[in-house]
């Protein structure tokens, strides 16, 4: 996630809760002046002070930097995940299944051209 972004996220945040720039400076303990800087990205202030950003908004520290929150999307993105594995495991049993029995198909071939030769040297 760059700096942008999460200045982004803050800056929207911030502006849904109708929090002023100075307001949320006296509420981190920080001046105005370095607040904008974390808004504007030019600082790594964001980092010390992003949870207690992402609290004053109401957001999660990982809507703070990533946009969304992951807490919410990880279950969903479990479950699709589990599901498509599900979905490979089944397919590469398949191809298991297919491949035995081509195997096996095979070893009687073999078995059998081996009667005929024997059978042929017989002669």
């Amino acid at each position: 996630m760059d700096n942008r972004s999460i200045k982004n996220n803050i800056c929207k945040s911030r502006k849904e809760k109708k929090i002023t720039q100075q307001q949320m400076a006296e509420r981190l303990g920080i001046s105005r002046n370095s607040y904008r800087k974390i808004e504007s990205g030019n600082t790594v202030l964001v980092n010390d002070h992003v949870m207690h950003i992402a609290n004053l908004l109401d957001k999660s520290p990982d809507e703070i930097v990533l946009g969304y929150s992951a807490s919410e999307d990880s279950g969903k993105l479990l479950e699709e995940m589990n599901m498509e594995y599900a979905r490979k495991i089944d397919e590469l049993n398949g191809t298991i299944s297919f491949l035995r029995e081509r195997v096996r198909l095979l070893e009687d071939l073999v078995r059998t051209k081996d009667e005929i030769i024997s059978m042929l040297k017989k002669k």
